[in-house]
């Protein structure tokens, strides 16, 4: 590659090249045992995803909107009052004990995204070594993530406050442009916060991984690749984007046809497991076309000592140097 022109960064090849280094991991040979394994990596680097509620727009909306808070507000008054003394120290309890377990899955998710990833790298099932192996990068990862949470909050609060202010003074949803400017507003800044961090979380990963670095590095060099190719970064985001609209898609035909078992955590996980490796096989030989510091492979060691007598399933790259030739994974 010419340093001067810079690294050619392609979205389709490692398309192609990820297919075949699923292959390679998960079939050739297929092995239940070392499914599970990855599968349980794959699980709890997802363990931080949220889900969703039952909603009725409809209901909600319908009806006199200030007699509603007007009537809520003094149901509360009323209620609290009647109460009795326990309610409300379990009430907190209840609130505390969500919001740790919260925390607890977002820590797990943070160090589950370097075990998984080191399993794709290495094409290795294993737990305890990578967990050890990147503890420091994976409470980095959590406490960037943390903030972002809190950023996010205080941010959105912020683009709320069309919406916020006349619900508490006059007790009622602001009506006509300020309603649409509020909603709006909410809906850009929710919108571009997310495609952000998603994002830097994406090429805050492979960089992490490779050189060892905390959150604020990965992040730096991830916000420094994505405005030096902003192009193929966009398209690649996209593409993804219409790659996970159709895993959606087959996954709910799957847990119909399955009676729900794709549905049960960890289950699912190693039911579905080839797209899970392939999309995280699909990131890192993207932003492996950076450059050397940003290629996952590129300090790879040999997993199993020399002295074995089988040849290790992913033996390491032999030219560290990025290129755009396939990752290393001959048999």
């Amino acid at each position: 590659m010419d340093g001067t022109a810079g690294p050619k960064i392609e979205v389709f090849e490692p398309f192609s090249r990820a297919f075949d280094l699923t292959k390679l991991i998960l079939f050739q040979p297929f092995d239940i045992g070392k499914w599970m394994v990855i599968g349980f990596a794959a699980f709890l680097a997802n363990l931080a995803g949220g889900g969703g509620a039952g909603f009725n727009p409809a209901r909600f909306w319908r009806g006199d909107w200030k007699w509603k808070m007007n009537s809520a507000t003094t149901d509360v008054y009323q209620s609290a009052s009647a109460m009795p003394g326990w309610v409300l120290p379990m009430a907190l309890f209840g609130f505390l004990f969500i919001l740790g377990l919260g925390l607890v899955l977002l820590w797990l998710g943070a160090r589950g995204r370097f075990i998984f990833a080191d399993c794709v790298v290495r094409n290795r099932a294993a737990i305890q070594g990578p967990w050890r192996e990147f503890k420091r990068e994976g409470n980095s990862l959590f406490l960037f993530s943390l903030l972002v949470a809190v950023i996010m909050v205080l941010v959105l609060g912020l683009a709320a406050l069309p919406l916020l202010i006349p619900m508490a003074i006059n007790h009622d949803l602001p009506r006509g442009a300020t309603l649409v400017l509020g909603v709006s507003l909410l809906a850009i800044v929710a919108l571009l916060f997310s495609v952000g961090y998603h994002l830097a979380a994406s090429f805050m990963l492979p960089v992490m991984y490779r050189r060892r670095c905390g959150a604020a590095e990965g992040f730096r060099a991830g916000l420094a690749a994505v405005s030096a190719h902003p192009g193929p970064v966009i398209l690649y985001l996209l593409f993804t984007l219409v790659l996970r609209i159709a895993f959606l898609m087959v996954a709910c035909v799957l847990t119909c046809v399955t009676c729900c078992i794709t549905a049960i955590p960890y289950v699912g996980t190693v039911i579905l497991l080839p797209v899970y490796v392939f999309f995280m096989a699909y990131l890192l030989l993207f932003v492996r076309q950076f450059g050397p510091d940003y290629d996952p492979w590129a300090n790879v060691v040999a997993v199993e000592p020399a002295a074995q007598t089988a040849p290790t399933t992913f033996p390491p790259p032999e030219a560290p140097p990025p290129s755009p030739e396939p990752p290393p994974v001959q048999t």
